[in-house]
């Protein structure tokens, strides 16, 4: 076998490793939220949009998530029935919502995808710039990969 050959596959075993790591991670979500992936998925983009001092409006998720404005609201209104989510009125556009998570849903959900945030803050300090840009760069030609890897071929 070939270095590359080898090193490739070693990235992909890393890759099937992480994946594996964070659908557990969801599965005891799941389990200790009873919340549906979708939900999950929006509790962590909720926290880690907070994170980053950036309001998230229903349009926002909808994007996200890929599903229509109707299925947007259905997962909203279980969420806010749960009181996992609260809407409130957009501060500079009074027309649209914007999203927030809870205290209760950053206490079950959103505990282990702070600490994975936070975790993965530790990890990258520790990188060189070098190393830094390498990874990311990595991880956006994955991604772009990964966006094209269901695109068939125009002939």
């Amino acid at each position: 076998m070939t270095v590359e050959v080898d090193s490739a596959n070693q990235i992909i075993d890393a890759l099937r490793r992480y994946q594996e790591a964070d659908d557990a991670m969801h599965a005891r979500a799941r389990d200790s939220s009873s919340m549906s992936d979708n939900e999950i998925r929006i509790i962590q983009f909720l926290l880690t949009a907070a994170g980053n001092g950036h309001t998230v409006t229903p349009t926002a998720l909808s994007k996200h998530l890929g599903v229509t404005s109707a299925s947007m609201t259905a997962l909203l209104d279980r969420l806010e029935r749960a009181g996992a989510i609260e809407r409130v009125r957009h501060p500079s556009d009074r027309r649209s919502l914007v999203i927030s998570a809870t205290p209760l849903a950053e206490q079950t959900v959103g505990a282990p995808v702070l600490a994975f945030q936070q975790a993965t803050r530790e990890i990258a300090a520790d990188l060189t710039d070098v190393e830094h840009a390498a990874v990311v760069r990595f991880l956006d030609r994955l991604t772009g990969a990964m966006d094209d890897a269901g695109v068939p071929a125009l002939r």
